[in-house]
C-alpha cells in the first residue's frame, strides 16, 4: 500500500529523527512504500537558522517590521549554534540517507492541504505531534487534517507530552481527533486526556522505536555511527538537555564509585564536570553512545527508551523547566522501574531485563497488532 506518514522528521532532535525512520522502516518492511510527508513549518526552523526568531519573542512584530535588525537579534540570541554545527551536518546526512521524504516539501498546514500527497493510508506518527504547549499541537496537519476525506486515518503512539489539555484548546483538538479512524497513544495520561474528551476508543502503544528490535538498530544505523576514541573505555553516558543538578550530582557519585569517565552528549551545552563534551554527534552517533554505555543518566524520553532497548543500566529525571515529564513517568511505570525514576543515589539491584523485555515484547505484539487492525481495514475499502 501507499502510506504516507507525517511526524516532527526534522527538529534536529535524536529522538525525533529515530522515531520517524523507525516507522517508516517498520512498514517498508511489511512491504508497503512509504514516505514521510516533508513537512517542516516556521516553528522547526529556529534550531539552525541565524535569523530565526520565535512568535513568542517580545521583539518578534519589531523584527516583522524591520528585518534588518535580526542580524543584531542573531548576534545576541542564535549565535551558539555555530558550536554545533558539525551536529547539523550528521543530521543532515542522517535525513538524506536514511528517510523517505515526499518530494514537495510543505511549510504550512494550509500549504499541505491544498497540494496532499496520494496516500491509501495517512499515519501521524509518534512524538510530542499533539503537545499544546508547543506549536506542534496547534498544527491540523498532525491530526491529518487533509486529503480526501475517504482515506483511511491513523494516529500511531502520538504523545501529548502534557498531562492535560488545556480547557481552551480541548473542543478544537476533540473535534480533530474524533475525525480520524484509528487512534493509539504512547502514554497511558494521553488515554486519560482522550477520554476527558470522549474518546473511549484509542489504545495504548509502543514509541515507534520500539517496533525494531536492538540488532536490527545495529543492523539498519548504528553500524553508521562514527567511532570515539574513548568508545572502548568504560564510560557513563550523561544526556541533559538542561543542565539538571540532579542529574550531576548523581553522575559524579557513581562515576567515583564506579571508577568510570563520564561523557557528555550535548546540544549547545558545555558541562564542566565531565570527562568529555561530545557536541558533533547525530542519531547514529547517540545509538553508538548508548550502546557501549555502562550507564546512562538521562532527562530525555528517547534515551531513556534506547537504553531499555539496548538493555542498559540508566536513571531518568523529569525535566524540572518544563511540562513534559509524564513521557518518562508513564514508561517507567509502564515498566515496573519507578527506582530508576528521579532517583538521587544508584540501585542496589541491576534491572531484570528478563522482566522487562517480557513487557517489552507484549506491548510490542499489541503495537503492531494495532498497525496491521488500520491497514488492512484500509485495505479493504
Amino acid at each position: 500500500m501507499q502510506i504516507k506518514t507525517i511526524t516532527c522528521h526534522r527538529v534536529y532532535n535524536y529522538g525525533a529523527s529515530l522515531q520517524a525512520y523507525a516507522l517508516q522502516h517498520y512498514l517498508e518492511e511489511k512491504g508497503h512504500h512509504v514516505e514521510i510527508i516533508d513537512f517542516w513549518p516556521y516553528a522547526f526552523h529556529g534550531r539552525y537558522n541565524f535569523f530565526y526568531v520565535n512568535s513568542r519573542s517580545r521583539y518578534f512584530s519589531l523584527l516583522q517590521r524591520f528585518p534588518i535588525l535580526k542580524f543584531f537579534y542573531g548576534l545576541r540570541f542564535n549565535r551558539r549554534m555555530f558550536k554545533t554545527y558539525g551536529r547539523k551536518s550528521s543530521f543532515d546526512k542522517f535525513e538524506k540517507q536514511f528517510l523517505h521524504l515526499t518530494v514537495m516539501s510543505y511549510p504550512t498546514s494550509d500549504a499541505l492541504k491544498k497540494d496532499p500527497p496520494f496516500a491509501d493510508v495517512y499515519i501521524a506518527g509518534s512524538d510530542q505531534i499533539w503537545n499544546t504547549d508547543m506549536s506542534n499541537g496547534h498544527e491540523s496537519a498532525f491530526y491529518l487534517d487533509f486529503g480526501d476525506k475517504a482515506i483511511c486515518r491513523i494516529a500511531y503512539a502520538a504523545s501529548f507530552g502534557i498531562p492535560s489539555v488545556p480547557d481552551e484548546y480541548k473542543n478544537i483538538i476533540s473535534n480533530r481527533i474524533h475525525k480520524l479512524d484509528f487512534v493509539s497513544v504512547r502514554e497511558a495520561s494521553g488515554l486519560n486526556i482522550l477520554k476527558n474528551m470522549g474518546i473511549e476508543n484509542a489504545v495504548q502503544v509502543l514509541d515507534p522505536v520500539f517496533l525494531l528490535s536492538a540488532d536490527e538498530w545495529r543492523k539498519c544505523v548504528l553500524y553508521d555511527s562514527k567511532h570515539y576514541h574513548f568508545i572502548d573505555d568504560k564510560y557513563i553516558l550523561i544526556y541533559d538537555f538542561i543542565g539538571d543538578s540532579r542529574i550531576k550530582q548523581l553522575a559524579i557519585n557513581t562515576a567515583q564509585n564506579l571508577k568510570c569517565k563520564l561523557v557528555s552528549l550535548n546540544d549547545f551545552r558545555t558541562y564542566h564536570y565531565v570527562d568529555y563534551n561530545i557536541n558533533n554527534a547525530g542519531p547514529c552517533e547517540f545509538l553508538n553512545l548508548i550502546e557501549h554505555a555502562c550507564l546512562v543518566i538521562t532527562n530525555s524520553f528517547h534515551a531513556t527508551a534506547f537504553s531499555v532497548i539496548f538493555n542498559k543500566e540508566f536513571y531518568t529525571f523529569s525535566l524540572s523547566t518544563q511540562n513534559s515529564s509524564s513521557r518518562m513517568e508513564d514508561f517507567c511505570h509502564l515498566l515496573n522501574l519507578m527506582e530508576r525514576y528521579n532517583s538521587t543515589q544508584i540501585a542496589d539491584n541491576k534491572i531484570s531485563y528478563h522482566e522487562v523485555n517480557r513487557t517489552i515484547n507484549e506491548q510490542k505484539y499489541m503495537s503492531m497488532r494495532f498497525i496491521n487492525m488500520g491497514i488492512n481495514f484500509a485495505e479493504g475499502l
